[in-house]
């Protein structure tokens, strides 16, 4: 790269107020908060999401075990291993 490409970069003129502008944009979006019924709704999605998986994993679980109880009340074997 030669020396003199960068001699003929110009520098570039700013607009006046940019840099009020861009803290007066900073300052703003401090400001903005989520609204406390949008923020309520999403804590309650993600806590009934919550108490549908923990339900599901309970009735998995007892689900298993009656399947376990069948098989030893037919004398066969509850598992899988082969050896």
């Amino acid at each position: 790269m030669n020396l003199d490409n960068l001699r003929k970069i110009q520098k570039v003129e700013t607009p006046p107020f940019l840099f009020t502008r861009i803290q007066q944009k900073i300052e703003q979006s401090k400001k903005e908060r989520m609204p406390k019924h949008i923020a309520l709704a999403v804590g309650l999605t993600a806590a009934l999401i919550l108490a549908v998986n923990a339900m599901i994993l309970v009735n998995y679980n007892s689900k298993a075990n009656a399947t376990e109880s069948l098989a030893k009340s037919m004398h066969l074997t509850s598992n899988n291993s082969l050896y």
